[in-house]
């Protein structure tokens, strides 16, 4: 996959392997935490675990989780948006999809969110995320392909946003 700034508005994923192209498909069902606790205990995190901090802990879940919920599904749907415009890229198996840089904020905050749910909904921890994917049949190999996908898109948008 080849990532470019062909102009000041937008950014090229082009040459995106078909593997690749469905784990770009699969950011928004990803980040999204359903009903298990774990994942929505991670994305909404509380600001605190002090028991005598409850009031300010209780305002957190009734203000600002609401208002976190709306950005983070503004997000995903940007990036939904985004991905509705890949195209195949004639002959050649793989994709292209342009992206509007001032939708690369949109884009880190989703593909964050989706790795901190797959992490929690399959329960990775530190040294299982460390590990490099080892087989394309092992379907834990294949999440962990993904999530390092999801890192590795995540670092080279940030650096586009800061201008590297």
């Amino acid at each position: 996959m080849e990532i470019s700034r062909p102009n000041e508005t937008s950014i090229l994923l082009a040459g995106i392997d078909p593997l690749l192209a469905n784990f770009l498909r699969r950011i928004t069902r990803s980040a999204d935490p359903g009903d298990n606790e774990a994942a929505q205990a991670r994305i909404f995190s509380q600001p605190t675990q002090d028991p005598r901090e409850e009031h300010f802990a209780e305002d957190w879940r009734d203000y600002v989780e609401p208002e976190l919920a709306k950005l983070f599904q503004s997000a995903l749907e940007i990036i939904d948006g985004d991905l509705k415009k890949m195209r195949s890229e004639m002959g050649t198996g793989q994709a292209a999809v342009s992206i509007p840089s001032d939708h690369l904020e949109s884009w880190i905050h989703g593909l964050n969110q989706a790795r901190l749910v797959l992490t929690e909904r399959h329960q990775l921890h530190e040294k299982d995320l460390e590990r490099a994917p080892a087989s394309a049949s092992d379907p834990r190999s294949m999440l962990l392909l993904q999530l390092h996908f999801y890192a590795e898109l995540q670092f080279l948008f940030l650096g586009l946003l800061e201008g590297r």
